[in-house]
């Protein structure tokens, strides 16, 4: 049985076609019995005011992805991912949270607050923020020279050069003694988006060991983490686990294997999830991932995991924006932690607890 609506639930997203978010939308009778309704507006919509909201309100911010496109996506200056990336794509989310807190007087409460989804899209802030709290990250190699590179590739290390604004596995390099790869394009001495891609991801390539100048190229742009890689392999593949959290909770550890010596667990490397189930060491892991969304302050959280031969789990990358992509039942899973089975009427300044951000 429906009841009154004591939380309306505003989702920005700006995914088109609009059918992306169907799998999110789909559960709106589910958390109207639950005394919740949902609105969706655009980002522009956002910012230009939003009219009719009464009483509590929790946001849920999706990736800005017109913005992106338009402003962001090879329209600023640098190599794709990389500071320039980063910076403007916080600053369009804090202005866009303080143009809303404009059309909401009564106050706005985040799933995930923009300055905590600004924070993890960074991939170097959030590392720094991980390593300060005492959660494994892999090690790095801060500001480094060609020499230094070269240093560590010659004593038999393998590295990930990633962009801190890259996302979908885009922006990143590998490094591993004898093999060097990289999904960028690198013509004359610069790195740049490639032209030939597997749908949005984009495809490795190698680059010829030694290239002093591709080295080079990657200490000159300001916005890489260089990282050693860390993680085993399982059976002869590349593992790499997915972990989903909400409100303190693991919602889902889904584990991925990749050929031997792919970069990545992506599909466009052959990546696949195991369907026989998680292995031993995703307790850990689930555990890691808890501390590292408390730590960076999210309510809802995916990170990229390994672990390595004495089942310590490193996070590898996090992500706040929820995909418009999640399936309809795994958005089942995670609604309902954020949204209790019976929700009380709060108090007049109360908010039911799952979709209250801190």
């Amino acid at each position: 049985m429906s009841t009154t609506p004591i939380l309306t639930v505003l989702a920005v997203a700006d995914a088109w076609p609009r059918s992306q978010l169907d799998p999110f939308l789909a559960h709106e009778g589910w958390l109207a019995e639950r005394g919740v309704s949902v609105r969706l507006h655009t980002y522009a919509e956002v910012r230009k005011g939003v009219h009719g909201l009464r009483g509590p309100v929790g946001v849920v911010l999706f990736f800005p992805h017109q913005f992106w496109d338009a402003r962001i996506e090879d329209r600023v200056a640098g190599a794709y991912g990389t500071r320039a990336y980063a910076d403007a794509l916080s600053a369009y989310l804090l202005s866009s949270d303080r143009l809303l807190r404009r059309s909401l007087p009564q106050g706005v409460h985040y799933l995930n607050p923009p300055t905590a989804v600004a924070r993890t899209r960074d991939k170097a802030l959030a590392r720094r923020v991980l390593e300060q709290a005492g959660i494994p990250v892999p090690p790095a190699i801060e500001n480094p020279t060609p020499e230094e590179l070269s240093t560590a590739l010659d004593a038999g290390r393998s590295l990930y050069v990633k962009a801190v604004c890259g996302s979908m596995g885009k922006g990143i390099t590998h490094l591993a003694p004898g093999r060097w790869r990289t999904n960028y394009a690198y013509r004359d001495g610069r790195l740049e988006s490639p032209g030939n891609t597997f749908g949005e991801q984009w495809v490795f390539r190698d680059v010829d060991p030694g290239d002093e100048g591709f080295l080079a190229a990657l200490c000159a742009e300001s916005g890489f983490v260089f990282e050693h890689e860390v993680g085993m392999t399982v059976g002869g593949a590349k593992t790499e686990l997915r972990v989903t959290v909400a409100n303190g909770c693991v919602i889902d550890i889904e584990e991925r294997h990749a050929p031997a010596g792919s970069v990545t667990t992506r599909s466009v490397e052959h990546g696949r999830t195991v369907v026989e189930g998680p292995m031993s060491r995703s307790a850990t892991a689930g555990q890691t991932a808890l501390y590292a969304a408390r730590a960076l302050g999210l309510r809802y959280a995916v990170f990229d995991m390994v672990t390595d031969d004495l089942d310590r789990s490193y996070v590898l990358d996090a992500q706040a924006f929820p995909a418009t992509g999640t399936e309809e039942d795994f958005w089942r899973k995670i609604l309902g932690v954020l949204v209790p089975p019976t929700t009380p009427r709060p108090a007049r300044e109360g908010y039911p607890k799952g979709l209250r951000a801190t």
